[in-house]
């Protein structure tokens, strides 16, 4: 029995991966993110359409894969990112992770205390999971729109940091709000700790790999193989050791080793970089098919009319508040600042990390809010859902009619 059960999840896994290669080809053919496909897959395939992966398919396993999986995605963002085009945008990044994250954070939860009538906790909960963009959502858009390298650098650090940041701040919030005897101090004090554990983590991590891979002699045959699963073990280890101190300091250990690394002339970087790139994209169909197949319609349709009125409200109001308020006087024309606005679909981490709490707060003894639990899932898949179908899958189109995108310069 145990044989047959094997062979049922490794034959699910390469179905898995096969499908995720072909919606990338896909994506790769017509030009479109192919995080769009990837989410369509996972629905095809999931309980709301042909039913070959089970809702409790996953198992208590789903967690520490997608972990896994963001701290991989997350090292190759940061490792790749150019330090001079961040430099030079400094100010519209800086806005757009403080300024800009807060107003989308306060924005989405009035939001969704106002049309949902959810509860503070439930309200705050969600706007802090829906701050994050991410760069699994980001990348693939950016892959196939080649604007301008401010505004493309831009878009990516916001992501990048944005996913660390919500995810620490949403641990933060459900442990306040499971605990119910945190002071307001309390809350500052939990963020500083997720957030130093990871960036020490981080720098040791990255300390440990460039040292191995600069100061060790390594036989000249095997040299640039070593220096690629060195990197990849990197990302691994730093989110592993730093989040078996605290939950969610690990996205912020691998975001730190991968920006220390990046920063280093390493040997064999463009192999390093090359083989990260593979490898997140395989890692990115699997956890972005799994997530799409557990969506359940009934979730989203529960929030009605009103659901959609949320989602409405963080793509036309909140996002391009947050974009415009940020980028005043940063060198950004209004239609680049459009784009930006445009541009801010949700993915990995508010999908899995909002999965984890509703499942906590349904399975707490006794429920800690199980109809809370329905709201915060809901809004969040239903948030995921529509802004990767029209942001991500609309976004070359966008780009072309505002004149953003470089070939039209």
């Amino acid at each position: 029995m145990s044989i047959h059960v094997s062979l049922d999840v490794v034959a699910l896994i390469a179905a898995i991966v096969g499908l995720g290669v072909g919606a990338q080809l896909l994506a790769a053919k017509y030009r479109v993110p192919s995080v769009l496909f990837l989410i369509l897959t996972g629905i095809a395939i999931g309980p709301e359409g042909l039913r070959l992966i089970p809702p409790d398919a996953a198992g208590d396993a789903l967690s520490t894969i997608v972990g896994v999986s963001v701290a991989i995605i997350i090292f190759e963002g940061t490792f790749r990112l150019e330090y001079e085009a961040i430099w030079k945008t400094s100010t519209a990044v800086g806005r757009m992770i403080t300024i800009g994250a807060i107003v989308a954070f306060v924005g989405t939860a009035l939001t969704v205390r106002l049309l949902l009538g959810a509860s503070w906790d439930i309200a705050f909960l969600t706007g802090a999971l829906l701050v994050a963009t991410g760069p699994t959502v980001i990348a693939p858009i950016l892959a196939v729109v080649p604007v301008r390298e401010e505004v493309a650098t831009t878009l990516e650090v916001e992501g990048i940091v944005n996913d660390v940041t919500a995810a620490v701040l949403a641990v933060v919030l459900f442990k306040a709000m499971t605990a119910q005897q945190l002071a307001p101090g309390g809350y500052v004090w939990l963020f500083t700790q997720r957030l130093a554990t990871g960036v020490i983590v981080g720098f040791v991590v990255a300390g440990g790999v460039w040292y191995l891979l600069t100061q060790v002699e390594h036989p000249s045959e095997t040299a640039p193989q070593t220096a690629r699963l060195l990197a990849l073990a990197g990302a691994v280890i730093a989110f592993a050791a730093a989040d078996s101190v605290f939950s969610e300091a690990g996205i912020v250990a691998a975001a730190t080793a991968g920006s220390v690394l990046g920063s280093f002339e390493l040997p064999y970087e463009e192999g390093i970089l090359q083989f990260m790139q593979d490898v997140t994209l395989l890692v990115l169909s699997f956890v972005f098919i799994t997530l799409a197949a557990l969506l359940e319609f009934d979730e989203l349709l529960a929030l009605g009319v009103a659901g959609l009125a949320v989602v409405a409200v963080l793509m036309a109001v909140i996002r391009p508040l947050a974009v415009f308020v940020s980028t005043v006087g940063v060198g950004f024309t209004t239609n680049e600042r459009l784009f930006v606005s445009f541009v801010g679909p949700r993915g990995i981490i508010p999908a899995s990390v909002a999965t984890l709490f509703a499942v906590r707060l349904r399975t707490a003894a006794p429920p800690s809010d199980p109809s809370g639990a329905n709201v915060l899932l809901g809004t969040v898949f239903l948030v995921i859902l529509v802004t990767v179908v029209i942001e991500a899958g609309l976004a070359r189109q966008i780009a072309s009619v505002l004149g953003v995108t470089e070939s039209e310069h």
